[in-house]
């Protein structure tokens, strides 16, 4: 058995990552919120994460060896990183982080 880890292997241009994801249905996993409490959904909410992918501008996109891609977005208190898996139909948002800053990698 193969496991791929998350670590980045590529950058990915925003146009790049607006194309892939131009088109596809954008739907949340239940993963992505499981680990939230009442308190937090009331502030990250699924219709929250689906606007930062429709309308805003990721500061930096990366491809990981494990096939998905991270996205960063600036947030007023740091980052907010989302993990994504990109289908032939559709955009799932597997899971998302709050950051302090975006990692430095060398690709």
């Amino acid at each position: 058995m193969v496991i791929y880890s998350t670590k980045p292997i590529k950058r990915v241009s925003k146009e790049d990552f607006f194309e892939l994801i131009r088109n596809r249905q954008i739907i949340v996993s239940s993963h992505a919120i499981w680990h939230l409490n009442n308190k937090q959904r009331k502030v990250f909410n699924i219709e929250e994460l689906l606007n930062m992918l429709k309308r805003e501008n990721p500061r930096k996109v990366y491809l990981q060896e494990n096939g998905r891609y991270s996205s960063y977005y600036r947030r007023n208190d740091g980052y907010r990183k989302l993990i994504i898996e990109i289908r032939k139909d559709k955009t799932i948002v597997v899971t998302f982080v709050d950051l302090k800053e975006i990692p430095k990698y060398n690709l």
